[in-house]
């Protein structure tokens, strides 16, 4: 199964002196010799770290809207180039170009940023639904009732090479709940239950032995930056995978499964990523090779949202062989 690693190693970025220039500080780590590009989590996660170093500590990151143009190799160093497009009072915007190969610009996102409102803000906020209220059979979930296997098996049941499992160090610790296939559905012993009726649900979070930042406050801005950028990780690691069991389909199933564009929306900033997180992946559509895939996470102690997500995905099916 995936071995727990130090969390913040992930996302850290090394500044080039007097740029908007950063480079990945530690090599990425990849599931054994048969990865061939870059995890996409890695970039999401060092672009949100590298554009909050170009604003003030005041800030939050609240938007990343992010396209993947070529995969990137596991093995290089990949140059984050924050560009400053905007400054308000409120709001600021970096677009950041991922760059590996010299030139060549491998993936590239918006990211928003907001100013951090006082502790004494007078403004009513508008009402909050939490999971407790949206799906109370969720609610009372415990991830220690949980089998601590249960995101090797769904890995597994999603086709997911077990060779390369074992080499994979993942910072974060998954208990994942029974998959539930009948949502909508009036034929529930059919054997071709529709995917978009498939929602897994999980609960998350960084192991606290493995974070050495403590929770995110306003008073600690580079502890709360690490968290977030954490997050932006978090939304994309086996994301993809709902496709293949809503599917039922193995990986060797697909001939190609990629992202095409990740948008990710953070909430609540100063909720911790080693409490433990409510999370819900679900697809909504999917044709001509493309599919939508959704997902929302909660804290789970007050059930908070804390990010909503959407990705859009490359998934074509092998074609059987004569």
């Amino acid at each position: 199964m995936p071995q727990l690693c130090p969390a913040e190693p992930v996302v850290a970025v090394t500044r080039l002196p007097a740029t908007d220039v950063f480079i990945n500080t530690h090599p990425f780590e990849t599931p054994g010799e048969k990865a061939r590009s870059v995890f996409g989590g890695y970039l999401l996660g060092q672009c949100v770290a590298a554009a909050q170093q170009t604003v003030p500590d005041t800030h939050d990151v609240h938007s990343l809207q992010s396209t993947f143009l070529l995969p990137g190799s596991p093995y290089e160093k990949v140059a984050y180039h924050v560009e400053r497009i905007s400054d308000g009072r409120s709001f600021s915007s970096r677009l950041v170009r991922a760059i590996q190969g010299g030139n060549v610009v491998h993936f590239t996102a918006i990211v928003g940023f907001q100013k951090r409102a006082p502790d004494d803000a007078s403004a009513n906020p508008p009402p909050k639904l939490s999971y407790h209220e949206a799906m109370p059979e969720f609610g009372h979930g415990n991830p220690d009732d949980i089998d601590q296997d249960s995101a090797e098996a769904c890995l597994i049941e999603g086709g997911f090479p077990k060779d390369m499992l074992d080499t994979w160090r993942d910072p974060f610790q998954w208990r994942i709940l029974p998959r539930d296939r009948t949502i909508g559905q009036t034929d529930t012993t059919s054997p071709n239950l529709d995917p978009t009726h498939f929602r897994m649900q999980s609960f998350v979070r960084v192991h606290p032995s493995m974070m050495s930042s403590p929770s995110p406050s306003s008073s600690s801005p580079s502890s709360r930056g690490t968290h977030l950028a954490l997050l932006a990780f978090l939304s994309d690691l086996f994301l993809i995978y709902t496709t293949n069991l809503a599917t039922a389909r193995p990986v060797t199933a697909f001939s190609i499964e990629t992202t095409m564009n990740h948008t990710v929306w953070f909430h609540a900033p100063e909720v911790p990523i080693n409490d433990w997180l409510a999370c819900e992946r679900d697809t909504s559509w999917a044709d001509d090779g493309r599919v939508l895939i959704r997902q929302r996470l909660w804290r789970r102690s007050d059930g908070r949202l804390v990010m909503s997500c959407v990705q859009e995905a490359l998934a074509r099916v092998q074609k059987p062989s004569l």
